[in-house]
């Protein structure tokens, strides 16, 4: 057991409600600070799904082409706000560097050790009954219309293989056998068994929180103003008034931009805004998570309903809502499904925190060992927070963590 310490975790999402929970385990006194809702901000409408090893980070080799081909197509998965360009620009110049070779290569290999234990990580801090109650391990599906693989596509199962991760390629006689609501327009695809869902997102986070309170840990409703390093701490000043810590965690999503910049600090983070639209009561077309690869979207069954997820959004984390991004997302809908009878549809819109290479910060303030990052899981806040409470928990805990985490520094 760690010496105790007291932590706050700055960020009520998946990832601050996973660090709080494994901390409190170690015996840490915790409180989360979160200004909305437990679980209510961008861990509320993601696309649910959990991943081993099927994540490549978002820049690839060829990422450029493909991207701009994207841009100029009004209807397509990503839209760059011009007067989000001027603070976008250095983070696009890094994003085109990932997409090098061996960039990308290791980037891939990070992610797939943050990945692959997230599913055995989860149950364990959930316990079997809670866990089989939120978790659908029903593997996850990729598909393509066109029947040959592209170019790269030699080299990714390699790098997959290398790693360990299971994966089965799929015929359009194979796609229908396993989803046969699928469009007949789909050629070929990947089988992912490794790969899952969950019941809920929102669930999955107060899952966490419930097992985190009957630990002891605190939730307080603020918004941190300041964060004062201290020679024997950390001081808090937030709209409630000032909160005094031995450690934070700045686990705050996009706002984790702003913080770190009153601490000198410019984290790579963009704003990168995601929809999703839900229709409830249609959710059992599909049994598992599919992705439109050529399209970048998502379509996953929950409790609510079926949830499509998808688009890049480039823009201020406070700018209107675009509701054509929500109609594009009914249309891949109706693409990829033709049968669903759409009567209802919810739609929200939130913002990840994305890094141009895909892999969240996750350490210490160059600093100020007391205040920690996690942050800037982009796409993959579900895959990635189980690790990610680990590594903190070593690093409050004073250890060298069980994962290195030089490739998620402060950067």
């Amino acid at each position: 057991m760690a010496e105790q310490r007291t932590v706050a975790v700055i960020g009520g999402g998946v990832i601050g409600v996973s660090c709080a929970l494994m901390l409190a385990r170690e015996g840490h006194l915790v409180t989360v600070i979160e200004e909305g809702r437990i679980g209510h901000g961008c861990s509320w409408g993601n696309g649910a799904q959990y991943t081993a090893g099927s994540s490549f980070p978002m820049a690839h080799p060829g990422v450029l082409w493909r991207a701009l081909r994207w841009l100029a197509d009004t209807e397509g998965p990503v839209r760059l706000a011009p007067r989000e360009l001027p603070r976008t620009f250095p983070w696009l110049v890094r994003f085109l560097r990932t997409g090098r070779r061996d960039a990308w290569e290791s980037a891939y290999a990070a992610l797939h050790a943050l990945h692959a234990p997230c599913a055995e990580l989860y149950r364990d801090m959930l316990g079997d009954i809670e866990w089989k109650r939120v978790f659908r391990p029903n593997g996850a599906l990729h598909v393509w219309r066109g029947v040959s693989p592209g170019a790269l596509d030699g080299v990714v199962d390699g790098l997959r293989a290398a790693h360990g991760v299971a994966f089965e390629r799929l015929n359009a006689e194979e796609l229908r056998g396993l989803e046969p609501g699928l469009a007949r327009d789909y050629q070929r695809g990947i089988f992912f068994p490794g790969g899952g869902h969950v019941t809920s997102p929102l669930a999955l986070v107060e899952s966490l929180m419930g097992r985190a309170a009957a630990l002891g840990v605190a939730i307080r409703t603020a918004r941190v103003l300041a964060i004062e390093p201290g020679l024997d701490g950390v001081t808090l000043q937030t709209n409630t008034g000032r909160h005094r810590c031995d450690i934070v965690v700045i686990a705050a999503g996009i706002a984790s931009r702003d913080l770190a910049r009153s601490l000198g600090i410019s984290l790579s983070l963009a704003s990168e805004r995601g929809y999703h639209v839900t229709m409830p009561g249609i959710s059992r077309v599909i049994s598992r998570p599919v992705t439109d690869a050529a399209s970048a979207f998502v379509a996953t069954p929950l409790e609510e309903g079926l949830r499509i997820v998808g688009i890049a959004e480039f823009d201020a984390p406070d700018a209107p809502r675009n509701p054509k991004q929500s109609n594009k997302l009914q249309a891949c809908a109706r693409a990829m499904l033709p049968d669903i009878p759409i009567s209802h549809v919810t739609d929200w819109m939130g913002v990840r925190p994305s890094t141009p290479d895909s892999l969240p910060i996750i350490g210490p303030h160059p600093k100020h060992a007391a205040i920690l990052f996690a942050t800037g899981h982009g796409h993959m806040g579900i895959s990635g927070a189980p690790m990610t409470a680990a590594i903190v928990c070593d690093l409050v805990a004073g250890h060298a963590p069980s994962l290195s985490c030089a490739p998620y520094r402060v950067r």
